[in-house]
């Protein structure tokens, strides 16, 4: 008897064993898929030979004993494990590159393991790191109802530089730094996750934003400054006011309309919003302003991963300015 390979439905290799001179064209009656074309041999169904057909009808093997088919070769598929941790930098950027491990676990069909932030950046005078991490831990609450890197201790970790070039490996935790390069191509993503970010957000008490009014329309700007200039280091993250300005008189153009204004410095330093009469949010605590700009109707993100959570996280309007993650679903473009 002779060895021969198909093709067995499921996508598995199969070995049957033939007669040595019964090796043909005909259709395998093992195969359950009837609308395989008919090449002029006998079939299952009972469909006679076509007569133009160039192939004689030929006969099955006769076999001594029936051999049901038996897989090759199967793939095992183990769990795979995806975490982000390892940063450094600060609170809004850590967020940001664990919701990009979110997405990119589901696009890789993974299982997002959650480690806890350890060393967020800007901590306040007299707020040690470990404090100021946890309160960014506690704000998000990232890790509800998620798997615990603590509680896969057993399983080897793989470090996984360049997700967006390499696969993560099954059956290992596979640590990313971020994901960006994969789910930045894929806003329809983050989109879909804004729920769940949602509501993991509201796991935790929030700070009662100063100056929301139920009786006001209540618009929030944020704006880069600081250590943020127009020609300095971060030049980049700058944000100009030319096309925001003009946006903000056409939303003023409504009724009790109230400007929040998220940013640094003093007063003195935003005088072309004089005629909005803004309430000034200046170098507040970063959680106030965040659910500031979450509760916003209106939202006009910066340069920043902070602000550009708020205006996932939050159900507002949001105005995008183009930087380097992408304009959502929905949203609108400075």
């Amino acid at each position: 008897m002779a060895p021969a390979r198909d093709l067995f439905p499921g996508g598995f290799f199969v070995l049957r064993l033939m007669h040595p001179m019964s090796i043909s064209l005909c259709p395998d009656p093992l195969k359950t898929d009837h609308s395989l074309p008919d090449i002029g041999c006998s079939h299952p169904t009972g469909t006679p030979p076509i007569p133009s057909a160039p192939f004689k009808a030929c006969p099955q093997p006769t076999l001594r004993r029936q051999v049901s088919p038996v897989p090759l070769f199967r793939f095992s598929r183990r769990p795979t494990y995806v975490t982000c941790r390892g940063r450094d930098d600060g609170g809004g950027a850590q967020i940001a590159a664990c919701v990009s491990t979110m997405i990119y676990a589901r696009l890789r069909r993974a299982t997002y393991v959650h480690s806890p932030l350890q060393t967020v950046a800007h901590a306040p005078l007299g707020e040690s790191t470990e404090d100021w991490s946890a309160r960014w831990e506690n704000f998000f609450s990232l890790g509800y109802g998620e798997t615990q890197a603590s509680s896969l201790s057993g399983i080897p970790e793989n470090t996984l530089a360049k997700p967006h070039r390499r696969s993560p490996r099954s059956g290992k935790l596979n640590v990313v730094a971020h994901c960006h390069k994969v789910t930045d191509h894929h806003p329809e993503a983050w989109a879909s996750i804004a729920p769940e970010l949602r509501r993991k957000y509201e796991v935790s008490p929030k700070p009662e934003p100063p100056g929301f009014d139920e009786n006001f329309l209540h618009i929030a700007v944020h704006l880069r400054r600081g250590d943020v200039t127009a020609d300095g280091r971060f030049s980049e993250r700058f944000s100009s006011t030319d096309r925001l300005l003009p946006a903000l008189r056409r939303h003023f153009s409504e009724e009790r309309c109230r400007l929040h204004l998220y940013s640094q410095g003093n007063a003195e330093d935003f005088p072309e919003f004089a005629e909005f009469d803004p309430w000034l949010h200046l170098d507040e605590d970063a959680f106030v302003s965040f659910h500031g700009m979450v509760t916003a109707d209106v939202l006009f993100t910066a340069k920043s991963t902070f602000s550009y959570l708020a205006g996932i996280i939050g159900d507002g309007e949001v105005v995008y300015e183009p930087f380097w993650h992408p304009c959502l679903p929905g949203w609108k473009a400075l």
